[in-house]
């Protein structure tokens, strides 16, 4: 069965878009306005060719038979089934099967040679999370970390999935396929506190950060970004520069509100509200 980290397994669904995209391609109109009306076309013909995986058509490995591809048949009409039907049930099948075995035993070599063993995974052991799945504040993503952490491993789920133990405010499911987890090297350096972790890695202004109070604002770019100090978060490192659409709850808002009554000739965002 196929999974979201192992889409190989239904290679032969994404060969066949491929093959009738061809089809489409080459037939569509300039304005790509008919392409729905060329799939039944485009399904007949790929249905009638021989596959380099089974060597027979999928309509013969179906029915025994190749259908006519012109339009009026030539002859009489004839009801092939209880002639090929027999046929059909042994040697079509066995012909199909033995071609079928030698594709997925060549595509299995191509893989392999790519494909190592994934690590043996304990509990207690810090890894580090890949990142392409989770949504920080950084504003690019293409220089953002590429790896978060480290973690510890909770629970060994199955040798392909683990559990993370992570920080409560992160609002990620906690179990990872172990294609996302890379091994803990901490060599001199300092096991970092995944609070901190989490602070770099934070969302966009929620519930679960309090803004203790907005210290100042500038004018970047097009934006205007203000200064924020958090409730709890002590350190001049902690302090964050967040743009006016990151503030979702009343008290954040009237935070941004109250600094300004405050500092009036300090750069405000047209959308913060004068009173």
């Amino acid at each position: 069965m196929s999974t979201a980290f192992h889409p190989q397994t239904d290679g032969q669904t994404e060969r066949l878009n491929q093959i009738l995209e061809m089809y489409l391609r080459a037939f569509v109109n300039y304005e790509m306005s008919n392409w729905e009306d060329l799939l039944a076309t485009a399904e007949f013909a790929y249905n009638n060719t021989i596959s380099s995986s089974t060597g027979i058509s999928p309509f013969y490995a179906n029915y025994g038979y190749h259908p006519a591809s012109h339009n009026p048949p030539d002859g009489a009409p004839r009801n092939p089934g209880s002639r090929l039907y027999a046929h059909w049930m042994t040697q079509v099948y066995e012909h199909a099967q033995k071609h079928l075995d030698r594709a997925r035993q060549r595509m299995k070599e191509w893989a392999d040679k790519k494909r190592t063993d994934a690590p043996v995974y304990e509990v207690g052991q810090l890894v580090m999370l890949n990142g392409k799945h989770i949504k920080t504040k950084r504003p690019s993503k293409k220089l953002d970390k590429k790896l978060h952490g480290p973690f510890r491993i909770s629970q060994v789920i199955s040798p392909t999935a683990v559990r993370l133990t992570l920080p409560k405010t992160w609002r990620i499911h906690d179990s990872f396929h172990v294609s996302l987890l890379e091994p803990y090297r901490a060599g001199n350096r300092e096991i970092p506190d995944p609070d901190q972790v989490l602070r770099e890695a934070a969302p966009a202004v929620s519930e679960d950060y309090e803004v203790e109070k907005i210290v100042d604002s500038m004018r970047a770019e097009s934006k205007v970004l203000y200064r924020v100090k958090w409730e709890g978060w002590n350190k001049a490192s902690d302090l964050t520069w967040e743009p006016w659409e990151h503030f979702y709850t009343d008290g954040a808002k009237n935070q941004v509100i109250a600094f300004h009554a405050r500092h009036p000739e300090k750069p405000r965002d047209p959308n913060v509200p004068t009173n």
